[in-house]
């Protein structure tokens, strides 16, 4: 048994690292503000000014950081004798009030006005400001406007926003865990196929929960492996007029361990999704290409208990467009990228009474998403967004072995202990829910030459607005 504790030793000290290393606003509920405002500035010289005096509306586009610091920049439209003005500097915020400003106006010949005074006030998703300035020589100018908030990372304006902004906040989650889930699954298998012997069965196949099937596999070679692969078809939707959107997407996820020690497993999934989604909320439409590596570790702990852990990295590659609102047919689009990360670590239990299998599942998962900051083919930036998940599940299986067959129901509670909340400015409010229930039902197939596999059907329950169903085929192969 002291290989075993050394193992539990490693599987608790990686845990302690992955956690120590996330990053601190993973393990908080505090959202820093983060958003894009587009407005007007109604911008006034005065005195002798080399541009001339004038009065003119500028329309600027005013961008908010980490909490603390609100870049205004973007340029006006032209005056009166050609000239344009635009807004440099930073400025830092307190509450919500905008308060010391620097940098200032900059004309089109250079000449930059600094501020001497600036004031602004956020209220709902409106902030409005007054400034006055200096651009030496006897010019200065005045100021006063107001912007509204088009994107940010709590806050959305459904015709106005970027198809990602909403997808991924609806969707991170149940895309992340379900390849967790997959790859925990054949984390399984691949146990069941290096020396896990199970309960009393039909045909003696060996360990299995939450969907993974294996063999007794290895005589005869010097290192037991095992190579699977699986493809699933996801449906969904989102029906909050709010944040309405429906589509599809097809998974490929497949892997390779090796048994290199008694009882253990150790290999690395890839995975390849590729999603189609309308967003109808912002009448625009979004193709997504996923790309996944996931290096996975298990261990059998008894007869009856195992370990998981496995660590996670996915680039996700969007290319969408939104119409512009009020009547337009004008497609704006985009293409962001974001970096995903997730990990997870899970306990499992099994038990045998007759033909009859009985499993369970408890578990923990942590996943964060980062959109890369990016331009809308109107200009509009669209500042760098962080989805967060931290949740716990707990999950149960019951199967009956007939034959080469095993009819099965899984039911996985998941609760979500980080939920990002979004708010909708204009329209009915999400509903946030932060726990759902899937269920899974199927049959898998196991024979003694080491080839096994499963179909499986899922269904997710408990989210207000939003329906998801799955179909899947794995296919595994243990030498």
């Amino acid at each position: 048994m002291r290989y075993m504790e050394n193992y539990i030793r490693l599987i608790a000290a990686c845990t302690l690292i992955f956690l120590s290393n996330m990053p601190a606003w993973a393990t908080t509920s505090n959202e820093d503000f983060l958003g894009t405002f587009v407005g007007t500035d109604n911008v006034t010289l005065l005195g002798t000014c080399a541009a001339g005096p004038f009065t003119g509306a500028y329309a600027s586009t005013i961008s908010g950081l980490n909490g603390n610091i609100v870049t205004l920049t973007g340029t006006s439209k032209a005056t009166s004798d050609g000239s344009t003005v635009s807004f440099t500097g930073t400025n830092s915020i307190s509450g919500n009030t905008l308060t010391g400003i620097s940098g200032g106006l900059q004309d089109t010949a250079g000449n930059i006005g600094t501020f001497t005074s600036f004031s602004a006030t956020l209220s709902g998703t409106t902030l409005t400001f007054n400034s006055t300035g200096d651009f030496g020589g006897g010019c200065t100018f005045s100021s006063n406007g107001s912007a509204t908030l088009v994107s940010g990372s709590n806050v959305i304006v459904p015709e106005v926003t970027s198809s990602s902004t909403v997808t991924e906040a609806a969707l991170f989650n149940t895309q992340v865990q379900g390849t967790i889930s997959d790859v925990s699954s054949h984390i399984s298998g691949a146990l069941s196929g290096v020396g896990f012997s199970g309960g009393p069965r039909v045909s003696d196949n060996g360990f299995k929960i939450g969907g993974a099937t294996g063999l007794n596999a290895g005589d005869g070679t010097a290192v037991p492996y095992g190579v699977w692969g699986s493809y699933s078809y996801s449906d969904y939707e989102n029906d909050l007029s709010s944040t309405a959107f429906d589509g599809s997407n097809h998974s490929f996820l497949g892997g390779i361990d090796f048994g290199f020690w008694d009882n253990t497993v150790l290999g690395v999934a890839f995975g390849y999704d590729v999603g189609d989604i309308d967003t109808t909320f912002n009448r625009g439409q979004q193709d997504t290409d996923t790309y996944t590596i996931a290096p996975y570790f298990g261990a059998l702990l008894s007869d009856s208990l195992s370990v998981d852990f496995a660590l996670g990295y996915s680039r996700v590659e969007y290319d969408q467009f939104r119409i512009a609102p009020g009547g337009s047919t004008t497609q704006i689009t985009s293409s962001p990228n974001a970096d995903r990360w997730f990990g997870a670590l899970n306990l499992n239990g099994i038990t045998f009474y007759d033909n009859w299998i009985i499993g369970g599942r408890v578990g923990a998962s942590f996943a964060t998403s980062n959109i890369d900051s990016y331009t809308e083919s109107n200009a509009i930036v669209v500042d760098t967004s962080r989805t967060k998940l931290g949740s716990v599940s707990i999950a149960s299986d019951v199967a009956y072995s007939w034959d080469n067959y095993e009819p099965f129901v899984n039911l996985s509670y998941q609760y979500d202990f980080q939920l990002k909340e979004i708010t909708i400015a204009t329209g009915p409010q999400a509903s946030n829910d932060n726990d759902d229930i899937l269920m899974t039902t199927g049959v898998r197939y196991f024979n003694k030459n080491g080839i096994s596999g499963n179909i499986e059907y899922s269904k997710r329950f408990l989210r207000e607005d939003f329906d998801e169903d799955r179909i899947s085929l794995t296919i595994r192969a243990d030498f």
